[in-house]
């Protein structure tokens, strides 16, 4: 009974003492995390100025050769800031100013006579680390709310820009995914026509896991009236119990009810960079649902949390890296 309030008074007194402590700001924290604050500000402008040359020399071909009107090509750029900044910018923004700033104190013996007043270390970069946790939690809820839907707006700018030039990213190819009773391997899926050309391949499984029926077709069209798939240079293969050929039938062109419709071949509606984390694991449902690889989704739920823990890390190992520059120079030993 008596460990709950002397915990309280413990927290009560530590929260008293880092209030104490902070509030309201010294001079040396004003002064200090000034000074970084410039120079990272700084950072991340031309580190995301540099980062969007390179964006635009990887997408030059792109730029010059597409049809659509120009004003794509600015909203591209724009909608792509956000993902720039919190994948790379920030975390090589964080830990440039922090090794800067507490190396130019070092060199200018600021450091040195903040030392020599008895302050020590830990605590003259404590706001660095302090301002290092916050931007932990920033990126953290940004690149949920902000940055994960702005990619899915780039991702149209860049299909709209890729269009009618001869580019797959709006359809399937060569694709292989698991049905309620069989196994579908589309070759080329063009989903406006709700339309497969190229090959259409259907495995049908008795309950015990063994072929049924293999139907293989050069083309395929979906009838959303009938219900039906409509196929065009068709060949059937029956097995018996005991997986040896039953039957085998050509046809020109035959019409098949099968248990999944178009929309279950369609890509999703964005790649895994464009999904928060809960459309993550309703994304991971579905592929194992559907047999599909999903090792790119786990590597994605676990990058929501660690890419912004990048910040914390660089951050530490900028107030490190500044620490071995601390030692006056041999003039005042």
């Amino acid at each position: 009974m008596s460990a709950s309030p002397f915990q309280f008074h413990s927290f009560k007194s530590f929260f008293q003492k880092w209030k104490k402590e902070f509030f309201p700001l010294r001079i040396l924290d004003k002064y200090l995390f000034g000074e970084f604050f410039k120079i990272f500000i700084g950072t991340v402008i031309l580190l995301t100025g540099i980062m969007l040359l390179s964006l635009v020399n990887d997408n030059l071909r792109n730029f010059t050769a597409t049809k659509a009107p120009r004003y794509h090509v600015a909203l591209f750029l724009v909608y792509s800031i956000p993902k720039i900044i919190s994948t790379t910018v920030v975390s090589m923004s964080l830990m440039f100013s922090i090794c800067f700033t507490v190396g130019q104190f070092s060199v200018n013996k600021e450091l040195v006579s903040m030392m020599a007043a008895g302050v020590s270390f830990f605590r003259i970069v404590t706001p660095l680390i302090l301002f290092g946790i916050l931007m932990w939690i920033i990126m953290l809820l940004a690149t949920e709310l902000i940055v994960r839907p702005v990619n899915k707006l780039a991702k149209i700018e860049h299909d709209t820009l890729t269009e009618g030039m001869g580019t797959l990213a709006n359809s399937v190819y060569q694709f292989h995914v698991k049905g309620k009773e069989g196994f579908y391997y589309l070759y080329f899926y063009d989903p406006d026509k709700d339309e497969i050309n190229g090959g259409f391949n259907y495995i049908r499984l008795r309950p015990d896991g063994s072929p049924e029926t293999v139907i293989s077709s050069l083309k395929a069209k979906y009838n959303y009236e009938t219900k039906l798939w409509k196929m065009k240079k068709v060949e059937e293969w029956h097995f018996d119990n005991d997986l040896k050929l039953s039957s085998q039938e050509t046809y020109e062109e035959k019409e098949y009810e099968l248990p999944e419709e178009p929309s279950y071949f369609k890509v999703p509606a964005g790649s895994v960079e464009e999904m928060n984390l809960f459309q993550l694991k309703e994304e991971e449902k579905r592929r194992i649902q559907k047999g599909l690889a999903y090792g790119d989704v786990l590597t994605e739920k676990h990058s929501v949390f660690a890419l912004p823990m990048m910040t914390i890390i660089v951050t530490l190992i900028g107030t490190i890296a500044g620490y071995f520059t601390k030692k006056p120079p041999e003039s005042l030993l």
